[in-house]
């Protein structure tokens, strides 16, 4: 999530269905588990040139990832390890919602993506926190054969809201600001390809993160390979945020969490007039937001107690030394103005890159 801020967070699987296209990068299968004491085990049956996979999962319950396990018996992910901690590495862990989503390898230290067949654990709880048995979740397994972690495209269905298309100084605006965008991105080897499009999808968007069927609705018509971005006006009936991800990670399939929005007019600031240094801005948020989406944290919360999982940013404790040290971060929690202008905020430390290339949707 991007604010504004002026400078002073054991059942087995069936058969796996597929859905997808076996001659292209990526490969979707679909399926179910129950649980049993509280836990499933979903099977990923990976082979010798796929090197990432996601899991999407919705339950009846809230639903988190336990453990993963590799085709050696060894468990390469435990939640334990990482819930009280105060590092992030994947939301995954965490039973917040009925909808979660992993992807794996996170890092390029967590463990390669070897063939064979790997378990990830998956548990059911209610919203005391208790294992639920008998409990049915839906399975989504995609995986990708694209090894090149140094180069990648990203595939983007870019929706304005209802009447938001035809406004030309905010369609200006957005071509300007996906062209910053993709400035940032190519010293990564990262490559944003976006296709826009109109709808009557209300301007006021929701925050996704608290899940919306009008964006499950939306993203059924998006393509398995493909990330969405809707723009409208105000987000939660406000232009507090420049732009918020639904998930850390977000799914490539349908949920009611699958989107980054972005508020054109939060980005325009009170007189609705785009300046240069509002493009950049929302060039950047677009960016941060997707970036959120494929699987980074802020490098620091703004409660400067919190960190990511990269061990090249640096854990600053204070606003004055994180602004100091991560300020040109693209993933800093927001922007850094004074009131003579933003500074740019457009570096990605080397673990940061590779998470990126690391999300089954960069192929």
């Amino acid at each position: 999530m991007r604010a504004i801020l002026l400078l002073s967070l054991l059942g087995a699987c069936d058969l796996l269905k597929e859905v997808g296209d076996d001659s292209s990068t990526l490969l979707t299968e679909e399926g179910e588990v129950v649980t049993e004491s509280g836990v499933a085990t979903v099977e990923v049956d990976v082979d010798s040139v796929e090197t990432a996979f996601m899991i999407t999962a919705d339950g009846e319950h809230l639903v988190s990832v336990d453990e993963i396990i590799d085709p050696d018996g060894d468990t390469v992910l435990l939640w334990s390890d990482w819930t009280g901690t105060d590092t992030n590495l994947t939301s995954a862990i965490y039973p917040a919602s009925s909808e979660m989503v992993l992807n794996w390898p996170v890092r390029a230290e967590d463990a390669r993506v070897k063939p064979g067949k790997w378990r990830v654990v998956l548990s059911a709880v209610n919203s005391e926190g208790r294992y639920q048995s008998g409990s049915t979740i839906k399975v989504t397994v995609q995986t990708k054969d694209d090894n090149d972690f140094l180069n990648g495209r990203v595939n983007v269905r870019l929706v304005y809201a209802e009447g938001v298309g035809e406004i030309a100084a905010v369609r200006d605006a957005m071509d300007a600001g996906i062209e910053r965008w993709k400035e940032i991105w190519a010293p990564y080897g990262l490559t944003p390809v976006v296709t826009t499009e109109t709808s009557d999808f209300s301007a006021n968007l929701p925050y996704p993160g608290e899940g919306s069927e009008e964006i499950y609705d939306l993203v059924m018509d998006s393509y398995e390979d493909e990330l969405t971005m809707i723009v409208g006006e105000t987000i939660r009936g406000s232009t507090d945020y420049l732009g918020v991800a639904g998930a850390i990670p977000g799914t490539l399939t349908a949920n009611t969490r699958s989107a980054v929005v972005v508020s054109w007019l939060a980005s325009a600031g009170t007189d609705g007039v785009f300046q240069d240094t509002d493009i950049t801005i929302l060039g950047e948020t677009m960016a941060h937001e997707v970036g959120h989406y494929m699987g980074l944290f802020h490098p620091v919360e703004q409660s400067w107690r919190t960190w990511d999982a990269c061990d090249d940013t640096p854990d600053c404790t204070s606003e004055g030394a994180c602004v100091s040290a991560l300020g040109t971060n693209l993933m800093f929690p927001t922007p850094v103005c004074e009131f003579d202008g933003c500074i740019e905020q457009d570096q990605l430390s080397l673990v940061q890159e590779g998470i990126l290339h690391r999300y089954t949707g960069t192929l």
